[in-house]
């Protein structure tokens, strides 16, 4: 169901200190964000989620769909006006 690079997981935990393999909870939030991602790619639909992990609390996920996997690009915790936006 959810897929990731093995390779971009690592640097996503390097740079932002956010495991791929501990946020799969996002789709869980009933009261998350979503939205399109359409201006950082033009080989793939991309989306965002802003919404509450178990391990990081509130989390900015950018992933795609490929066949039938959610597929995980980059991930954060959120920054403040996410928070905002998430509150409204």
């Amino acid at each position: 169901m959810f897929a990731w690079d093995e390779e971009k997981r690592k640097k996503v935990v390097a740079d932002h200190n956010v495991d791929f393999a501990l946020i799969a909870d996002i789709f869980d939030d009933p009261f998350a964000l979503y939205a399109d991602d359409l201006g950082h790619s033009e080989n793939e639909l991309r989306y965002t989620v802003i919404g509450k992990t178990a391990r990081y609390g509130l989390t900015f996920l950018v992933f795609s769909y490929v066949d039938d996997q959610i597929c995980f690009i980059t991930a954060r915790r959120a920054e403040n006006w996410m928070l905002k936006a998430y509150e409204r």
